[in-house]
């Protein structure tokens, strides 16, 4: 089964690794994704972020240009296996020859929040898909969440003030250039106000159901997934422990087979069957999950058929519907 991921942090961890000695590469690595796991667990396209914490950053857009070498360099050095999408069509010619394809994401408007030239750059790079937030106010946008989730899990959702002058300028921009623009980690007036002044299809990359886990912050509400879903968007399932357990705890281990489906089942319940992608979130969450890393991903997909979700609405999951909305 065909895997298309809306989300990962894995460039960011390697660049990061690397500062502290580690011997880190998209090849192969200790991280949850790399293009060995990829491989074994039948990868298609896997979208890799531009992440930081603007917060611990001196200069946001001179950090994530880093990054974003970093990037092309690990692709260069992979390009039997891997290569860069820029359009549509550069993933339907990697899937003919053979190779998986690698689509670029910002995740954080900091870094392109002081000027527009700054995201025309990120866009001549080749990403396609950006978040306007992270977990903190900038000057585009605010969050649900403000803080470090992974140190004092500050959830706190239902935030109203949503995007500024500045962030309603770079969705506009961002619609012009032919950027997606990803919801997840803006507020709940965040998410209205894109609905409000977006005029094409947005994503939630990875974010899954409030109403199933209502602890992580930035889950959906029930009516933003119908709202997302009938703007021609989708969610990508985020595997993250606490985005998916009830009555979640810091310190418990991973998500399950089990949990992940009940995810499944909300979410298709109530946005349909073309609303869902996966959206892994892979080496920005701390408790692996049941499947562990890229590599086990066909497990999941014998999970759900083995829980009775059609092969057709598995497909879909999977890769069909982040297929049909790229």
């Amino acid at each position: 089964m065909e895997v298309y991921d809306l989300h990962c942090d894995t460039i960011s961890a390697i660049y990061e690794g690397r500062k502290d000695g580690k011997d880190l590469s998209l090849a192969s690595s200790s991280l949850q994704v790399d293009l060995e796991k990829m491989e074994k667990g039948d990868y298609r396209l896997q979208t890799f972020a531009i992440f930081l914490d603007r917060a611990n950053t001196e200069n946001c857009f001179a950090t994530a240009g880093e990054m974003t070498e970093l990037f092309k360099k690990e692709l260069e050095k992979n390009r039997d296996k891997i290569s860069q999408v820029y359009t549509y069509q550069d993933i339907q010619r990697n899937k003919a020859e053979g190779k998986m394809s690698a689509l670029l994401s910002l995740e954080e408007g900091g870094i392109f929040e002081k000027a527009p030239e700054d995201l025309r750059w990120f866009y001549d790079q080749g990403a396609r898909i950006a978040t306007l937030t992270w977990n903190h106010e900038n000057e585009l946008a605010y969050p649900n969440c403000q803080g470090d989730p992974f140190k004092d899990h500050p959830w706190s959702w239902g935030e109203e003030r949503g995007l500024k002058e500045k962030g309603i300028q770079a969705l506009e921009q961002m619609e012009s250039l032919g950027m997606i623009p990803d919801v997840s980690h803006l507020s709940d007036g965040g998410f209205w106000d894109v609905a409000k002044h977006c005029r094409k299809p947005f994503l939630a990359t990875h974010s899954n159901a409030r109403g199933a886990a209502s602890e992580a912050a930035r889950n959906l509400t029930d009516e933003m997934i119908r709202t997302l879903a009938d703007r021609g968007g989708i969610l990508g399932l985020n595997y993250c422990v606490s985005f998916v357990r009830r009555d979640w705890k810091p310190g418990q281990p991973g998500a399950t087979m089990e949990e992940l489906i009940r995810q499944i089942r909300y979410i298709v319940n109530i946005g349909g069957e073309e609303c869902l992608g996966l959206g892994s979130d892979f080496d920005g969450i701390e408790e692996a999950p049941e499947m562990e890393n890229a590599g086990g991903m066909q497990k999941l997909a014998e999970a759900m058929e083995g829980a009775g979700i059609s092969h057709s609405l598995t497909e879909k999951i999977f890769w069909k519907n982040a297929d049909r909305f790229l």
